[in-house]
């Protein structure tokens, strides 16, 4: 049998995981028929199908659950072994990858660039994501969560929260000052999310406010809502931070409370005493707290 590579291996586990080739190539940072090749090649050398391409999707064969088992274990000691060696590093240099949702990303590079002195030689990478990037396959080297994850092997500390407030356009609320005095929320036009996220506590708590219209202007993020905000479309629900970046946006409501977020410091414990990551973990508590 030809000698197997590695990366083909991870091709493999990249399908089990994503559940499509499509999903699997973006992984990969593969096209998919390039993706699709490399399969078809290592199914050859190992002399049996791996994968069921089926209309639904991927599945391992029972001989490709078998050969995912092992490949799993091998990705699973090469990254003990990475993180051993950033365990080890020889001071705060090189990349530290922040996993993040979109408010703390936000904050991050909006503040970071004040911390820039503090941080000779280290890069740092925000990776916004809705989705927590999987520390254990080493996807990020630190993650700020809304939420205490419920895996035991992972080192967690709260370190801020989030606070959100209701914003409207300099303009705008210029132009519609009374209804925005009296709290005629019937008289008002507001953005929101789109439709997928209809029980989003943001959606939700608009929903509360008396007489209100459903949002005219609908975004599938939350930045997309402060563009739509700040362009005069209505009212809508910005972190405090964003709302407070620009003298054109007013505050309608400071604080509404129901909708706080927690940021949560999530580490894997393999590599809290690496000086890089202790020094970029630092710096995230005192943005944060």
């Amino acid at each position: 049998m030809e000698q197997l590579d590695w990366d083909d291996l991870r091709i493999l586990v990249a399908i089990a995981r994503g559940g499509t080739m499509r999903a699997a190539a973006t992984a990969c940072d593969l096209s998919a028929p390039t993706l699709s090749r490399r399969l078809t090649d290592l199914e050859r050398r190992l002399g049996e199908p791996l994968i069921d391409r089926v209309p639904s999707g991927c599945t391992p064969t029972a001989f490709g659950a078998k050969v995912l088992t092992w490949a799993e274990q091998m990705e699973d000691l090469a990254h003990r072994i990475a993180r051993a060696a950033d365990a080890t590093d020889g001071g705060p240099r090189g990349t530290v990858r922040i996993n993040a949702p979109e408010w703390p990303s936000y904050m991050l590079l909006k503040l970071l660039g004040s911390f820039q002195d503090r941080l000779p030689g280290l890069s740092i990478e925000v990776l916004t994501s809705r989705r927590p990037y999987s520390l254990a396959r080493r996807e990020a080297d630190i993650a700020l969560w809304p939420e205490c994850p419920d895996e035991g092997d992972l080192y967690v500390r709260r370190i801020g929260r989030i606070r959100f407030g209701l914003y409207a356009s300099r303009d705008y609320s210029l132009r519609h000052k009374q209804a925005i005095a009296r709290k005629e929320w019937d008289k008002l036009s507001f953005v929101g999310l789109d439709d997928r996220q209809a029980d989003h506590k943001v959606t939700q708590w608009l929903k509360s406010l008396p007489g209100a219209p459903a949002p005219s202007l609908r975004s599938s993020y939350g930045m997309g809502v402060f563009d739509g905000v700040l362009g005069g479309s209505g009212l809508g629900v910005l972190a405090q931070l964003a709302g407070s970046t620009t003298s054109e946006l007013v505050c309608v409501e400071k604080h509404i409370k129901t909708l706080d977020e927690d940021v949560w410091l999530v580490q894997h414990p393999a590599l809290r005493d690496s000086e890089r990551m202790r020094t970029v973990a630092n710096l995230l508590v005192e943005i944060f707290r």
